[in-house]
């Protein structure tokens, strides 16, 4: 037998309702069932807080997408594109997932064949006649029962392609097979009742009718369109009759699109019985048999025990008159009856219930769960990559600073080396120079010798001679030094300069910065200016060409005594006093040119005559040569001393008659040869060390041109270290900040697996 007692709660309910005339407790029972404890409870219960739980989840999902936003995410690179993009696409599926959350109802749809009792088992279940009932094919199309916050005076419905609200006296004529404004038995209906009116329609339980099955073979359309969202579905049968093929047909297209359905059976109009009750069990029981064997071994919904529950007699006719009228006149048994539908709103209560739950909040919040761990995964790579990448440059800011100190070093020990090598370099040019410019000294008489230029004795041309003499010593021995110097200097010097760039080039790392030293070259233009200058070193150059007699006795004095300056004090005392004399006289006789002329011609050559006379007495050779000539003369005789005269006159007349332009012009060379030599061994040194000073500066330039590159690279490594400092700072900030969202992801996470043990694995 599956006629079950009814439950503790319901009797204590039933027992503790006050009877009215008919002995009846229905009027009461739906206040009593509703409190709080009520299965329908729980739909609501999951639906707020699966709609919490995608808020807080949508606000995490807006707050990472701001951070993907951030420049300084994009410019980390620590997460892929595609990555932010399956992120970023989370967003508008929370929304979408929000929005069907928010629409979610409970919902149930009842089949069955035309008059079979499915409007009034919906207006019993709503405690009021709102659909369309009575004899035949009453129900037309879909129609759709939900609960609205309109009042009952502004109940309404809409009908399809039509946003006008209809007023609900029009649904009776609208939505009956019997009005002649026909609607496509697929079409649905809305109809908005308040919810205050019903409890079902309070706690969001959407209550459908449909056409009878036998009226269309069009069942694929009605199930696609109304029925795949269904939490439960309830197959009014009539229990005068049994199951027939078209209901267990389109239940089996049911089972075909939804797994496990679930499925109430009503067998309806069982007041029946009450005239032939001596039946009624045998009756009963071969329904619940065909009944059981439809849902367990033909749909296989459900077991045999799960069965016992699915499976009712009722009359939803006694039950809308028990809720709607006061003292209906019922046939005898009504109250089994009328227990066995509410045991049936009580079972479907905690099936609709548990099965929305878990129709509509499971998919979703395996899809949260999953976005959520996807969403934890993704920031935490991204806050292992942005912590490795910190790492990485850390150590590369590490090693750049050493890097730095190591340039640093290398370039003082490189300046240090490279003064050194100079200093070696100005040492070698300075010692090269002084010998070479020695050793043309020595040769300076020869080049002088060479030199051909028409001499003449006279001062003015003298002059001209000897300014060319000096641009021709400067010419020569310029062209000397540089022909025997420039050659190894300027090696030297190249190859002082290869050493430098080839130190440069392993302090640049650059590849732009090693091309550009590489391809810098050396001046070819670079010579060393000697700079002799003889115009002004020889400028004070006074050369003696008058004759003098090589056997005087001054000229053997100073063969004997070494002194080539011997008896020239007085003879240039003596020029000089004449020179002074000859411009005063000058001036004297211009004084005295209105005296007589005569008068100072006389005075200037007796003074001059004197100062001969003076000369000679005072002249040591001659002097000395009358008293040898006294001395012989006294000894030797007079023939002696005259033949001896002879032969000196006879020389002198020789040398004197040999002293031309040519003798002139040799004893001007070797004066000035002796001359200019004794001046420039003076400059030596300084000619060297200019020399070097040129060599030491066209180094320091190339030195000062390269390390512009060091420089160049040291600027590099502080702004790559400025830019490491930056990196390093915003990566800290990504890292705090996924930090703080991949904990918030995995709050969310944590709460839809809460959720979901909450309220679906005990569901299950």
């Amino acid at each position: 037998m599956s006629d079950r007692m009814p439950s503790v709660k319901l009797l204590r309910n039933v027992s503790m309702s006050p009877l009215n005339s008919t002995g009846l407790h229905s009027l009461n029972i739906q206040n009593e069932s509703d409190d709080a404890s009520s299965p329908l409870k729980l739909f609501k219960q999951a639906k707020h807080s699966m709609n919490q739980v995608y808020h807080d989840f949508d606000s995490v999902i807006s707050e990472i997408n701001a951070f993907f936003e951030s420049a300084e995410l994009k410019s980390s690179d620590v997460i892929s594109y595609p990555e932010i993009q399956k992120i970023q696409s989370f967003k508008d599926k929370c929304e979408g997932l929000i929005k069907m959350i928010s629409r979610d109802r409970m919902k149930c749809v009842f089949f069955g064949r035309t008059s079979n009792g499915k409007s009034s088992t919906i207006n019993a279940m709503l405690h009021q006649k709102i659909l369309p009932i009575g004899i035949g094919h009453t129900t037309n199309c879909f129609l759709q029962v939900e609960g609205s916050d309109l009042s009952e005076h502004d109940a309404c419905f809409y009908i399809p392609g039509c946003d006008q609200p209809k007023k609900i006296k029009n649904l009776l004529n609208l939505g009956s097979a019997l009005s002649k404004e026909k609607l496509d038995s697929s079409c649905l209906v809305r109809v908005l009742w308040p919810k205050e009116k019903c409890r079902l329609l309070k706690e969001d339980v959407v209550l459908v009718d449909s056409p009878g099955i036998d009226v269309s073979i069009d069942l694929d359309a009605w199930i696609d369109q109304n029925c795949l969202d269904a939490d439960v579905f309830v197959l009014v049968v009539n229990a005068e009759s049994t199951l027939t093929k078209t209901e267990k047909d389109f239940f089996h297209k049911v089972s075909e699109k939804l797994t496990q359905p679930n499925i109430f059976i009503l067998n309806n109009r069982w007041d029946a019985t009450a005239y032939e009750p001596e039946t009624a069990e045998i009756v009963r029981d071969q329904h619940i048999e065909r009944d059981k064997e439809f849902l367990c071994n033909e749909l296989k919904v459900c077991d045999k025990n799960q069965a016992n529950s699915r499976i009712y007699f009722v009359s939803a006719r006694e039950v809308l008159l028990t809720r709607t009228q006061s003292n209906p006149q019922l046939p005898p048994g009504y109250q089994n009856r009328l227990l066995q539908f509410e045991w049936f709103e009580e079972e479907f209560e905690k099936c609709i219930s548990m099965s929305a739950v878990k129709t509509k909040f499971d998919q979703p919040a395996q899809r949260g769960k999953q976005m959520a761990s996807t969403l934890s995964t993704t920031l935490e790579n991204c806050h292992q990559r942005a912590i490795q990448k910190k790492t990485l440059f850390e150590n590369n800011l590490k090693n750049l600073i050493k890097k730095i100190q190591q340039t640093e070093q290398k370039l003082q020990d490189f300046t240090q080396d490279m003064k050194d090598k100079i200093h070696d370099v100005m040492e070698d040019v300075e010692k090269n120079v002084t010998l070479t410019l020695n050793d043309e000294i020595r040769k300076i008489g020869i080049l002088i010798d060479e030199f051909e230029r028409p001499f003449h004795p006279d001062e003015s041309q003298l002059n001209w001679y000897k300014k060319e003499m000096h641009e021709y010593i400067d010419q020569k021995l310029g062209m000397n030094l540089a022909k025997r110097l420039d050659e190894p200097l300027i090696q030297s010097l190249k190859s002082t300069q290869e050493d430098i760039k080839k130190r440069v080039l392993e302090l640049v790392e650059s590849e732009e910065n090693r091309k550009l030293v590489s391809t810098t070259i050396f001046r070819d233009d670079f010579f060393i200016n000697y700079r002799l200058n003889c115009s002004n070193l020889c400028a004070d150059f006074r050369e003696d060409i008058s004759f003098h007699f090589s056997l005087g006795f001054t000229a053997l004095m100073r063969r004997f005594t070494g002194n080539k300056t011997f008896n020239s004090t007085h003879s240039l005392f003596f020029k000089e006093t004449s020179n002074k004399f000859m411009q005063q006289n000058s001036q004297v006789r211009y004084d005295s040119s209105n005296l007589d002329p005569f008068q100072a011609t006389s005075q200037t050559t007796n003074f001059l005559a004197m100062l001969q006379s003076v000369n000679l007495i005072a002249s040591k050779s001659n002097v000395v040569l009358l008293a040898v000539g006294g001395i012989v003369w006294r000894g030797l005789g007079w023939q002696i001393l005259a033949l001896t005269g002879s032969l000196y006159g006879l020389c002198y007349l020789y040398e004197r008659l040999m002293w031309t332009k040519k003798s002139q012009e040799k004893i001007f060379k070797k004066q000035y040869a002796d001359y200019a030599t004794s001046k420039l061994r003076l400059i030596v040194d300084l000619t060297s060390q200019n020399a070097a000073s040129q060599v030491k500066q066209e180094l320091a330039m190339y030195f000062s041109q390269m390390s512009r590159y060091i420089d160049i690279t040291k600027d590099e490594y502080f702004q790559e270290v400025k830019k490491y400092e930056v990196d390093i700072d915003a990566l800290n900030k990504l890292i705090n900040k996924s930090k703080i969202l991949k904990n918030k992801g995995k709050y969310v996470h944590d709460d839809f697996e809460k959720f979901i043990k909450e309220y679906l694995d005990t569901i299950s």
